[in-house]
């Protein structure tokens, strides 16, 4: 087909897929069923085989091979990652220590008294939580247990503080998170940790640094100007909440991520997410049998850890095989190589579809309400992009990773959102509102930064 023709098809595409997205169809269903369609529709017209040499005979049956595959190799690889680190997760939730662990990190800042201060303290705090709590929303409820009543108590208004909240979760980094182990293993194919300390750390961390001092710069205007004009509202105040279990527990959250880090450096022995994990769970479970009277319900708690390994599978191990099969579709129809070619050709080609792409998954994830949706569906296409341009996939992937979560913050669908404004019963307009200009900030910072870190 001509140039002109594969880029339309290939944009209707994606507009047709992500209308359908936007209007509430399952996210997995419309990329799967629409991604085999195209995928039989070029096998009929074409006679090619998506499968190339590795062919079952058929370029129809082909198709569903494909499909297959996708199932099999995204829930033995990094699917089995991402649900082994969900059922950690949800364990540590399950006995308290996650709990604890974000009690103990912020209580001591309810002493300090002013209060913008104290904003971008536990604005830190929450991103480096977010290394352990993965789940954007799972943190954010957390925080609003913890984190929301000292806000406010100290005269920031509840608007300012669930948007500080939502902030928390702006960067999906570490080596526990689903879209950052995507990214390191199935994008840039290079082992996770090598990509968090070379690529995503280093560019977090300056985000972090450089949102902490925009956040309470920015709201502090805000709420004087609420102020102002009477908008503030009531402030509501209760005390921080804990949780019943020892103080050591807030240590077990980080376990993975501890030993992860510290068998990086050690040469002779490579430590993986999931064995991390693994060895996390047996060392809590011990834990458990000892400090706990009633030991049959300490091995109940393993139902806990296998309903939430299920439940990610069908949340976030079912959109990367629905994805695999969408962008599969899309590299079929040709658009994308198209773009990417005539990019290739420019100067600035890297620059330019750093940002093109960045743009994406930044509008995706906001329209979506999910960083993973977003990510999962345009990340496949990366490698080949930057192939065609001879530089690496981390150049491209790194800043579109985090744009995706950065995009959610202002979703007005994202589920941080909706459940922080119904805790806080503030309006979804309002926090959307509040929350626009901090994750504009940071994505245009998103593209500088990792311009300078990666492509520099």
């Amino acid at each position: 087909m001509s140039n002109l023709i594969a880029v339309v098809l290939t944009i209707a595409y994606i507009v047709f897929v992500a209308t359908l997205v936007i209007k509430r169809y399952n996210s997995v269903f419309v990329f799967m069923t629409s991604g085999i369609a195209v995928l039989l529709g070029f096998a009929l017209i074409t006679g090619q085989s998506v499968m190339g040499d590795a062919t079952t005979g058929s370029a129809v049956i082909d198709v569903f091979a494909f499909t297959a595959d996708a199932f099999s190799s995204n829930a033995s690889g990094v699917g089995m990652t991402l649900m082994m680190v969900t059922g950690y997760a949800m364990y540590m939730s399950h006995i308290g220590a996650s709990t604890k662990l974000a009690y103990l990190a912020t209580k001591p800042l309810s002493k300090i008294k002013n209060p913008y201060i104290v904003l971008s303290m536990l604005f830190i705090i929450g991103t480096l939580l977010k290394l352990v709590i993965t789940s954007h929303a799972g943190l954010g409820m957390l925080l609003m247990a913890i984190a929301f009543p000292i806000l406010t108590s100290l005269g920031i208004s509840k608007l300012s503080a669930v948007t500080v909240l939502i902030m928390c979760g702006f960067v999906d980094w570490g080596p526990n998170d689903s879209s950052a182990i995507f990214a390191a293993e199935e994008v840039c194919g290079m082992p996770m940790m090598d990509y968090f300390l070379t690529y995503q750390g280093r560019v977090a961390a300056i985000l972090i640094v450089l949102c902490a001092i925009f956040l309470p710069t920015y709201l502090s205007i805000m709420d004087k100007r609420d102020k102002r004009l009477g908008l503030d509202g009531e402030i509501e105040t209760k005390a921080p909440e804990n949780v019943d279990c020892p103080a050591f527990y807030a240590v077990l959250p980080v376990i993975p991520l501890v030993l992860v880090t510290a068998f990086s450096f050690v040469p002779n022995i490579k430590l993986d997410v999931p064995t991390a994990n693994l060895i996390g769970m047996v060392f809590v479970f011990v834990l458990e049998l000892i400090r706990r009277k009633n030991r049959k319900d300490v091995t109940n708690d393993f139902t806990v850890i296998l309903k939430a390994m299920a439940n990610s599978f069908a949340n976030v191990v079912s959109i990367l095989i629905g994805a695999a099969v969408f962008a599969e579709a899309i590299q079929m129809l040709g658009g994308i190589t198209v773009i990417s070619n005539g990019l290739a050709t420019i100067k600035s080609a890297p620059i330019i579809t750093m940002v093109l792409m960045s743009l994406i998954t930044f509008f995706a994830g906001m329209l979506l309400g999910s960083g993973n949706a977003s990510w999962y569906a345009f990340g496949p296409l990366v490698p080949n992009v930057t192939a065609q341009m001879g530089v690496p996939a981390a150049t491209v992937a790194l800043p579109m990773q985090l744009s995706a979560a950065i995009g959610r913050c202002m979703s007005p669908v994202a589920g941080v959102v909706i459940a922080l404004s119904g805790m806080a019963g503030l309006e979804i307009t309002d926090i959307v509102r509040r929350c626009a200009v901090p994750a504009v900030v940071m994505f245009a910072c998103n593209m500088i930064v990792s311009y300078i870190v990666v492509m520099l």
